[in-house]
């Protein structure tokens, strides 16, 4: 019985070249920057499609529109806003992160902008504003979840359109045994939400659920594998801010085989399939009635 060995051996010596590609000589794929990855891998999940003026599937935005983000964080989902025309509203609880990306509204076609600090308890903007109002990853954050959430209904129009997503019970269980202890303190995770609490969270403001989805598994193996990378990595600072390069060689293998991976026939499949077992995110569309 021939072994791998003996295969190679009588490639090399007949001429021919061996099976699977091995021994060939190969260009190295480019570096992947693992966070370039998980907006790649958001993306093709169906995230900011600017073909449909989608945020995310049944979240649509136009230059008709009055957007607020509250939690703005580094502002993908303002900018995608911003590039459609409308008018955007943005806050956080970090003065830095509101003026970058007033910085960067400078350059993009927003029929209007504005942003200010804010924990949105109380939320400073009247009755019936907005037409969308994006709640991405904020609500985990907070010590009382569905008063923030009351708020923004609040400032919400009849018929506006919410997209709120916070991690998955999943995921974080799965951190919890790797995770720093920082990671379930003030200014992380206080609060972990499992499909049953998220949706009544979201009823219990008003707010009427007409989709519900999750993803982000990327994510969910990234950051388990961060904490055994950076055992030591506590600050009290939000964990994302301290995710940059150099990337730890685990991180940055996890990323390059990801993006090979999405290159594949069938990825999406199986990236639907991982993003339903073991997301990072859940992700509800809802309404104000």
């Amino acid at each position: 019985m021939k072994t791998t060995r003996d295969t190679l051996e009588t490639s090399k010596s007949n001429g021919k070249s061996p099976p699977w590609g091995m021994g060939r000589p190969r260009r190295k794929p480019p570096l992947a920057d693992p966070r370039f990855t998980g907006l790649r891998d958001a993306v093709r999940r169906g995230w900011y499609n600017s073909a449909t003026g989608e945020v995310w599937a049944g979240f649509r935005v136009t230059r008709d529109d009055i957007v607020l983000d509250a939690g703005c964080g580094e502002g993908n989902a303002v900018l995608f806003c911003a590039g459609q025309g409308a008018h955007v509203v943005f806050t956080d609880v970090d003065p830095k992160k509101v003026s970058t990306l007033t910085e960067k509204l400078r350059q993009t076609h927003a029929g209007k902008y504005e942003g200010f600090v804010s924990d949105c308890q109380p939320i400073p903007l009247p009755n019936a504003f907005a037409t969308k109002i994006l709640i991405q990853e904020m609500l985990e954050h907070t010590t009382d979840p569905a008063a923030v959430l009351a708020e923004l209904a609040r400032v919400g129009q009849t018929g506006a359109t919410y997209l709120i997503s916070v991690p998955d019970a999943r995921s974080e269980r799965l951190q919890k045994p790797v995770a720093h202890d920082i990671y379930f303190q003030i200014p992380n995770h206080l609060q972990v939400f499992n499909k049953k609490r998220f949706i009544a969270l979201v009823e219990g403001a008003g707010l009427v659920v007409e989709r519900y989805d999750t993803w982000g598994f990327y994510w969910t193996v990234f950051m388990s594998l961060y904490w055994l990378a950076h055992p030591a990595n506590a600050s009290h600072t939000p964990v994302l801010d301290r995710i940059h390069p150099p990337y730890h060689p685990v991180l940055q293998s996890w990323a390059d085989t990801w993006e090979q991976m999405m290159l594949l026939p069938g990825s999406e499949k199986l990236m639907k399939s991982f993003d339903r077992f073991l997301p990072k995110t859940q992700v509800i569309v809802a309404v104000k009635k």
